[in-house]
């Protein structure tokens, strides 16, 4: 088969790859759809992912959705045939996070498309995939798979929202627009916010969530910009900072009512110099997002039934050979959310 193979920071190709054989509680796919995912980027960018460092040929990609192609020995409920979204985490089961019910917290993960561990955890981009039967659920037939490949991003914007606890009726701040922040601000509304404002520095990438989601949206990135963001929005009871830049999460700290709520759901990059007085002074919670714990199927569940339409942020669609003009496509944030990879037929 072929797969999308990353080996150092600008080093990716579309070659043949051996295929696993069928393990007990496994099944085989044929890819139907890939999304990029920030990490995708950074290991093509920069042959890393903060200290998960490449040091051998990896297959990339942890967003996709398939069809069973083959299962192994004791797989029930699933058959060839069937359309699946795949959760790409791999928990070990006995750590003390895993036991307490905490399995995205795992401290041995093998998370799909992950260099954190070596040998690497290979991801979802080859033409025909191997996971684990208990990382598959069903999808209707009637479930376009492209928005099914979204349910893991869609999840991580669930799991945020879900610590957020927004009261109905809430003022709601979500800071960055790109794939994360446009899908928690539809989760944000899905939960009830009252006022839902999003910022970013770019107006494109504004005018599809308020497309979307009806929210308030501000332009910040200049000093005038972001004075005059921050004297429209006043105070707000939760703020979700989804871009991942610290200059955002001062602006949340400067927004936050006292005892309001901030989930910093975006990776801050290790130089980040940061003001954190506003919370002492206004006894404001900081709280961080990772991952996501049952959320996953409550995301298919949400994009199967319609109560969400994702589709307006997917917006390209390339075939694997397409790969490094799709990664291009990706990493440009002003025209670009979610950027998907196909193989076809």
């Amino acid at each position: 088969m072929r797969a999308c193979v990353i080996r150092a920071a600008r080093d990716l190709s579309i070659e043949p790859w051996a295929e696993p054989a069928l393990r007990a509680g496994e099944v085989r796919l044929d890819l139907a759809w890939g999304g990029i995912c920030g990490s995708d980027l950074h290991y093509f960018q920069h042959g890393r992912v903060a200290n998960s460092i490449l040091r051998e040929p990896m297959i990339l990609g942890h967003e996709f959705s398939g069809r069973i192609r083959e299962v192994g020995p004791g797989v029930e409920g699933l058959e060839p045939g069937m359309a699946v979204a795949v959760n790409p985490s791999r928990p070990c089961g006995t750590c003390d996070q895993c036991r307490a019910g905490l399995t995205h917290l795992c401290r041995s993960m093998r998370f799909m498309g992950s260099a954190a561990h070596f040998p690497h955890t290979h991801g979802g981009f080859a033409e025909r995939p191997v996971v684990q039967a208990s990382q598959c659920v069903a999808l209707p037939e009637t479930v376009d798979l492209a928005l099914a490949a979204l349910s893991e991003p869609y999840a991580v914007a669930l799991h945020a929202v879900a610590l957020a606890q927004i009261a109905p009726g809430a003022s709601v701040l979500v800071t960055g627009a790109g794939t994360i922040g446009s899908l928690v601000a539809v989760a944000a509304r899905q939960a009830g916010a009252g006022r839902l404002i999003v910022t970013d520095i770019a107006e494109p990438a504004l005018a599809r969530v308020r497309a979307v989601t009806g929210a308030e949206t501000h332009l910040v990135g200049d000093p005038e910009a972001t004075r005059a963001a921050e004297a429209a929005i006043g105070e707000v009871d939760v703020v979700l900072e989804a871009s991942g830049v610290s200059a955002a999460l001062d602006m949340a700290i400067r927004c936050i009512r006292p005892r309001g709520r901030i989930v910093q759901v975006g990776f801050l990059p290790p130089e980040a110099r940061l003001s954190l007085a506003g919370l002492l002074i206004r006894e404001a919670a900081l709280i961080g997002a990772y991952r996501f714990l049952g959320e996953f199927d409550e995301a298919v569940r949400q994009i199967s039934t319609g109560a969400v339409d994702l589709a307006p942020f997917v917006t390209a669609r390339f075939g694997m050979e397409a790969a490094e003009e799709a990664f291009a496509a990706a990493a440009d944030r002003t025209h670009n959310v979610k950027v998907l990879l196909s193989f076809g037929s």
